[in-house]
């Protein structure tokens, strides 16, 4: 009986936030409200203040279900025999899901709102992706199973923001595919981890 009402909750709310999702890409951030995104999750304003107090309450609900989700990419890293093949499938992954244009103007409208909200930018402390690759990169290494060209900090940093860049150069740039920037991802993964 308590499954049932914690399924039947975990269901709602992610109603609610790709309600919320569609509402903060095709009105923006800013400019949605709550009586927006209960309209497109059809239900009730009230019933939606049961699940999230305000906006800000949802975008902690996004970053820590990426961080979720982003952890258990990268888990899988831990015990793989073949390090580099996953990790370049994990970032194909991830720039395929960042390349969306709703997934990145979602993603690119709450950092612009970091900047100008502190509270925003206090949430936006709690995405852990690249403390979940330094995770990985520092198992691996210390295990034997990578060599790293430099230190597990640049490695990740450099990986994140390879997969954040690849993700806009392909939405902006009509010649760069998702194929041109996992082929682009190999090499640099080459020059990286060696």
């Amino acid at each position: 009986m308590k499954k049932t009402n914690t399924d039947l909750i975990i269901k709602q709310q992610n109603r609610i936030l790709k309600a919320a999702k569609n509402c903060f890409f095709n009105n923006g951030l800013t400019k949605t409200t709550m009586r927006d995104i209960a309209t497109e999750a059809d239900i009730s304003l009230g019933n939606i203040y049961r699940y999230f107090k305000n906006k800000n309450s949802l975008i902690r609900a996004f970053i820590e279900k990426d961080n979720q989700e982003i952890d258990e990419a990268f888990a899988l890293l831990d015990d793989a025999k073949n390090f580099k093949k996953l990790l370049q499938y994990i970032v194909k992954e991830f720039i395929t899901e960042l390349a969306n244009k709703a997934e990145l103007c979602v993603y690119l409208e709450i950092l612009v709102l970091g900047i100008r909200n502190n509270e925003v930018l206090n949430l936006l402390n709690l995405d852990k992706s690249e403390q979940f690759l330094k995770n990985s990169l520092q198992k691996a290494s210390k295990e034997q199973r990578i060599n790293l060209a430099t230190s597990v900090e640049l490695t990740a940093l450099s990986i994140m923001g390879f997969i954040e860049k690849a993700a806009v150069k392909c939405i902006t740039d009509p010649k760069y595919t998702l194929r041109e920037a996992n082929k682009q991802f190999k090499k640099y993964l080459n020059l990286l981890i060696v």
